[in-house]
């Protein structure tokens, strides 16, 4: 407060002596002006008096120069020629367009102030028009002639130049009574509120007196204040202590957290089952990718985990400053859910046995064992639905295998698999007229099984086959780095906003006309995500409606360590 004063006095007292200074020069020098133009008037008029009748030479102009003191004579003719001078030897420029000339010959008489090119001063301007006849240095007669006397004037700069000195002095003095007023009122005014402060900062919640009468409404307020802040304390410690109560007693548990390992309400529950220490990050939040991999797309999900022998659910949802996790038992929910899944992996397990009849009697059929014209119809179709059944079959059991699926990963050679599988639909590829771009980078490798990458693979690149145009192109991209990215891309019917929130649900699909004619069940896109998700990578979608869509796949850092489980064929997996 007390620095504030002063400085606020100062820039008050500075500023006003500076501006007072320049607004002084400034009405001097208009004095000074206004003396100098009136001077000039007097000059010019013992020109007429004197030597009106004398010829416009430069003895005449020099002579009366040495008259008016030394003051600068010009005569020049109506077109600005100039036909002599005091104070300049030899010819001069034509001054038809200096301001006081144009002034004269407009009005009879002008003023101008400016630097004089040719004495190199600064110099006060007054010249008239005569329309008298004068007689010029060689003898010849002019009508008219114009006659400019000038004399040395001090700019407004000069002149505040010169009150500088006195000026620093009103400051020096200026910041000396500043000094000494930010000390008077340091002592005699904030002195008692500074007190006044401490004691009510210090009072330990006592009543704040003070014998000022202008401060007892700051203290009373300052009273007030106190009462009502240690009610709200109480009242927090109160909400406080049941908010504990409450979450501690919770079945479920919860955590709000900024991130990992910024934990900023977890209960009893939770902490328990986290196996949670007071500022460590949360374990799984670090260690389980797929969990990592929500909180890194910031997308509410959630995840089952078994825990001691029970299942629990992991819902994460998402705000713009905190992130929220409840955990809830689900052990029966998910039991019943896993026999239900075992039941139709059973179901369409045995579906599979007379499918397959069916396709060999289809084939009898459609070779010529009965008569073509009433039965090659009936067989292809029989094949085709046997082929859409068997697929839908296959494609039911993957889905429902993912989540039971706990085989141990190892390294599987990217590159050599896109190679593989890009060579296994050049048939389709084919009949499609597709343009094939393969641009797959060399010695890929990333954590995973062999299966789950080529069934990721199969799925994107028959989409991109199946949602193709006729003659469009068909790309799969692989680089290579600290996180490989894979791209498969197609110029087909493209996906709308709408389909781009709902492409990866399950019997989701895009084009329906598709449906019953070797068209996709809405299963392909829906195990790429829930194996990517599952390994704890990143999967995109990017589409434009007619134009084409790309899927991009990232997989994470971590699945580019060194295996270290064994090959496949060492542990029997082929």
């Amino acid at each position: 407060m007390r620095k504030r004063i002063l400085l606020v006095t100062l820039l008050v007292s500075v500023v006003g002596i500076l501006l007072l200074s320049v607004l002084f020069s400034a009405v001097f020098y208009e004095q000074t002006l206004d003396r100098t133009r009136s001077q000039l008037k007097i000059y010019m008029g013992i020109y007429r008096a004197e030597f009106a009748d004398s010829p416009l030479t430069a003895e005449t102009a020099r002579a009366l120069s040495e008259e008016l003191g030394g003051a600068r004579v010009t005569f020049l003719l109506k077109d600005g020629t100039v036909a002599a001078d005091s104070g300049a030897e030899g010819a001069l420029e034509n001054h038809l367009e200096r301001g006081e000339v144009q002034e004269a010959l407009e009005t009879g008489e002008g003023y101008a102030v400016r630097r004089s090119a040719t004495l190199r001063e600064n110099l006060v301007y007054y010249c008239c028009s005569f329309d008298e006849m004068f007689t010029l240095a060689d003898g010849t007669p002019q009508e008219g002639a114009l006659v400019r006397i000038a004399v040395a004037g001090s700019s407004g700069y000069a002149i505040f130049a010169g009150a500088l000195p006195t000026v620093v002095w009103f400051l020096i003095v200026d910041i000396l009574c500043c000094l000494f007023v930010a000390w008077m009122a340091t002592s005699f005014v904030l002195r008692p509120v500074e007190k006044l402060t401490l004691e009510a900062a210090h009072g330990g919640g006592k009543e704040v007196r003070t014998e000022y009468a202008e401060l007892a409404p700051i203290a009373k307020m300052m009273n007030d204040m106190n009462a009502d802040l240690h009610e709200k304390v109480e009242k927090m410690k109160e909400d406080r202590r049941i908010e504990k109560l409450v979450l501690n007693s919770m079945e479920h548990g919860i955590v709000i957290f900024r991130d990992p390992a910024d934990v900023i309400l977890i209960n009893r529950t939770a902490r328990r089952l986290l196996d949670y220490e007071t500022n460590e990050p949360v374990p799984c939040f670090v260690n389980d990718r797929e969990i990592a991999a929500i909180l890194e797309s910031g997308e509410s999900a959630s995840v089952v985990r078994s825990i001691g022998g029970r299942y629990y659910a992991f819902r994460f949802t998402f705000n713009e400053k905190m992130r929220v996790l409840l955990i809830t038992d689900v052990t029966e929910s998910t039991q019943a859910a896993r026999s239900k899944n075992d039941f139709i992996a059973n179901v369409t397990h045995e579906m599979n046995t007379p499918l397959t009849s069916i396709r060999g009697f289809a084939e009898l059929i459609a070779a010529g064992a009965m008569p073509p014209e009433k039965l090659e119809g009936v067989a292809n179709t029989i094949m085709r639905q046997s082929d859409r059944l068997a697929n839908l079959i296959r494609s039911i059991i993957n889905f429902s295998a993912i989540d039971s699926d706990e085989l141990p990963d190892y390294e599987v050679d990217l590159s050599e698999l896109l190679h593989e599988a890009v060579s296994a639909f050049e048939p389709k590829i084919a009949q499609k007229k597709l343009r094939m771009k393969a641009d797959i980078g060399n010695g890929v490798k990333v954590m995973s099984r062999r299966e789950r990458l080529l069934e990721i693979v199969n799925n994107l690149v028959s989409n991109g086959i199946r949602y193709n145009k006729e003659g469009g192109e068909l790309s799969v991209t692989l680089t290579g780095g600290p996180v490989p990215v894979l791209r498969v891309s197609d110029t087909g019917i493209g996906l709308s906003e709408e389909d781009k929130t709902r492409i990866f649900d399950r019997f989701y699909t895009v084009d329906k006309s598709h449906n019953g004619t070797g068209g996709g069940f809405g299963l392909g896109l829906a195990i790429v995500k829930k194996l990517c998700r599952r390994a704890g990578w990143k999967l995109s979608v990017e589409s434009e409606l007619g134009k084409g869509t790309s899927f991009v796949i990232e997989f994470s850092a971590a699945n580019q360590k060194t295996a270290q489980n064994p090959s496949p064929e060492a542990n029997g997996i082929g």
